[in-house]
């Protein structure tokens, strides 16, 4: 087991927010997570962190994962100087990171993502993994048994035993990709070395990605933090706080700022969007920042 502190740094806030799909949740604060084919248990009590691996994978491998390199800090006091309704934003939920996932599984959960809740998108990855993919049970301080999300030879392979309960209408879209990559047509190592810009046209020559779905690829598969999907909870933010569309919201709240890291702000205001605050139970103006991101609240 390997134990760090970690300031700004919270599992429940990543888990909540609609990037990963494939961890385990075992209570608040404890969670598996999957990469490929290595899993962890990780638990978190405040500030302290234990990672269920050894000292030297987690520097090789989990530390990367989850992104501890970014000076989170900064982008959270960064945001939060702009306004009343992003300082309350970002203080409830200080802990965000960005995970940085493996591309194919990210490519597969953003098409499974559109137009259906992540809970159920939840539940179609890991149908998908339990159908096509590895089973692994490992000690963890306890037996786990979990499956490693399987290659697109993987699922062609054994496309027959998903069914529309498991992934729905979007079986065809899901194996077209997967046809896509092993043709070479989506050549995800060329994928991996490209701009933003370029990635983003270039992923939605593909059927099933719309330019949503490639600026969330972009932002959680390859880890390009400009990168700033809009979907309907970001909309209907804009309209509800500010009476703007997106783009008017982008001009007049954003016009001075540096957008090279904003897909942190997206995923601080998406989870709010996601566990909003009850207006008629707390006054939110006394909203004070803790040490761990917690907001003291004063009751009406």
């Amino acid at each position: 087991m390997f134990i760090m502190n970690i300031p700004y740094f919270n599992l429940d806030h990543i888990y909540k927010s609609g990037q990963v799909f494939m961890w385990q949740k075992i209570d608040d604060g404890k969670y598996i997570v999957p990469l490929r084919d290595k899993a962890i248990k990780v638990e978190q009590r405040r500030e302290t962190i234990s990672f269920s691996c050894s000292e030297e994978d987690f520097y090789s491998i989990w530390y990367d994962y989850f992104d501890l390199d970014t000076p989170y800090d900064r982008l959270h006091y960064k945001y939060r100087r702009l306004g009343e309704h992003f300082k309350i934003s970002c203080n409830r939920c200080s802990g965000m990171h960005i995970c940085k996932q493996d591309l194919f599984e990210v490519i597969i959960a953003c098409c499974l993502e559109t137009a259906t809740s992540i809970d159920r998108t939840r539940q179609m990855m890991n149908g998908i993994a339990e159908k096509c993919g590895k089973r692994h049970k490992q000690s963890m301080r306890g037996e786990v048994i979990w499956y490693e999300f399987p290659t697109p030879e993987q699922i062609l392979k054994r496309k027959s035993r998903l069914t529309t309960q498991d992934i729905g209408y979007k079986i065809d879209i899901i194996t077209g990709i997967c046809q896509d990559i092993i043709d070479g047509w989506l050549d995800l190592e060329l994928l991996k070395v490209m701009d933003f810009d370029d990635a983003v046209e270039y992923l939605t020559e593909f059927k099933g990605i719309g330019p949503k779905v490639a600026q969330s690829i972009c932002l959680f598969g390859l880890h390009q933090l400009e990168a700033f999907p809009i979907d309907t909870h970001i909309q209907q933010m804009c309209e509800r706080e500010y009476d703007m569309d997106v783009d008017e919201w982008f001009e007049w709240e954003l016009s001075d700022v540096d957008k090279s890291d904003i897909g942190y702000l997206r995923e601080v205001l998406f989870y709010n969007e996601l566990y909003p605050v009850s207006e008629t139970n707390y006054d939110w103006t006394t909203i004070k920042k803790s040490r761990y991101g917690k907001g003291k609240r004063k009751r009406k």
